[in-house]
């Protein structure tokens, strides 16, 4: 049985490598090797991440080589994932590895894979594997959610929202995925978000990835594609303020915060009664509440320093070392200084926003 199984390889290999060279190397035809594609997506989709299962026999004795080399060449738009190629050889004496792509633009030529045989850094033997047939598909037509997100699975892991500034939320997302491309993450309708951080050891990613929200937004909603369901999965965030604001964000900007506002009406209230009294009573002492009065009212209503930084500037969003940058100023801009802490000054820009920059940017 076995050696009809070897002539019929050697017969479709001759007729198959007949007359071929590979990088001007002496034509070597394949005799005693069959390699192919076992499994495979039919369709892949722009961003996504996919495996491979390959499969073949090598009918050559163990002592003939000592390396199985396998190469891939002549792919566009197409990622190979998987850097060291495994083969494992099972019971029944095949061997077998998967290999990972990932998909950059419909227009996409899959490789063509070489598997080679050496011994003692010469080649032995190798066969070339004609590329299977996968198919593009559009994704996301009409998803307004669709958050780039194509996984076999897709967890949630964790959610913490604090207080950013008075009008802002600042939700922290650790999402945990398999063959998944996180890294393309971005959920629609929030101007302002980013990777905090991304730990890959394919299949498996992990991602902490920062949303601003808007105070009102009870919910962050938004979909990914399940490649083993083959829909959409639609997930749902509730948004849970926490008791803390964010690390040193607990003095947010005085002229907006409600607190100095109780203040500013309180203490015009009194200054308003001590005028009163006076009038009524013509007592000097009321004379010197009035004074009190009047200087604590003009220190409520003293703006915030204002200094102009340059573009090109980060803005980060907390005063530490390894802070996400918030953003890069594309222009100069005119800021309040709100406070300062280590080596970083906080600031409020023209549309409310806030943001530390380190002090020796300015």
């Amino acid at each position: 049985m076995k050696f009809l199984f070897l002539i019929s390889f050697l017969l479709y290999n001759s007729l198959v490598f007949a007359n071929e060279d590979i990088d001007n190397i002496k034509q070597i035809e394949p005799k005693e090797l069959y390699f192919d594609y076992k499994s495979y997506p039919k369709r892949v989709f722009t961003g996504q991440k996919f495996d491979l299962k390959m499969s073949g026999m090598i009918l050559k004795e163990n002592t003939t080589y000592d390396k199985v080399v396998t190469t891939f060449t002549q792919e566009e738009n197409i990622e190979l994932i998987t850097k060291n190629i495994t083969w494992i050889k099972d019971k029944d004496g095949k061997y077998n590895t998967t290999v990972s792509f990932k998909v950059f633009d419909k227009q996409f030529t899959f490789p063509t894979a070489t598997v080679a045989l050496f011994k003692d850094e010469e080649l032995i033997d190798f066969i070339t594997i004609r590329p299977p047939i996968i198919k593009y598909e559009k994704i996301a037509i009409n998803q307004k959610l669709f958050s780039n997100i194509i996984a076999k699975d897709l967890e949630i892991h964790t959610v913490k929202t604090k207080q950013y500034t008075n009008n802002i939320l600042h939700t922290t997302i650790n999402i945990k995925a398999l063959n998944s491309n996180l890294e393309n993450t971005y959920i629609n309708s929030y101007k302002e978000q980013g990777v905090i951080s991304l730990t890959q050891d394919y299949p498996s990613q992990n991602l902490f990835y920062y949303v601003m929200v808007p105070s009102h937004i009870k919910e962050i909603n938004f979909t990914y594609y399940n490649t083993v369901a083959k829909d959409f999965i639609k997930i749902q965030i509730p948004i849970i303020l926490e008791e803390e604001l964010v690390s040193t964000q607990t003095d947010l900007n005085p002229y907006n915060s409600s607190m100095i506002i109780y203040k500013q009406v309180f203490s015009g209230v009194l200054l308003f009664l001590s005028v009163l009294l006076f009038l009524i009573t013509k007592q000097d002492r009321y004379i010197i509440f009035i004074t009190i009065f009047i200087v604590i009212l003009a220190y409520l209503f003293i703006p915030n320093k204002k200094i102009l930084i340059k573009e090109g500037v980060n803005v980060y969003i907390l005063p530490t070392k390894n802070s996400t940058i918030y953003k890069k100023l594309e222009k100069k801009h005119i800021v309040e200084i709100i406070n300062t802490k280590d080596n970083f000054i906080k600031v409020s820009f023209e549309n409310k926003n806030i943001g530390w920059i380190k002090k020796n940017d300015i």
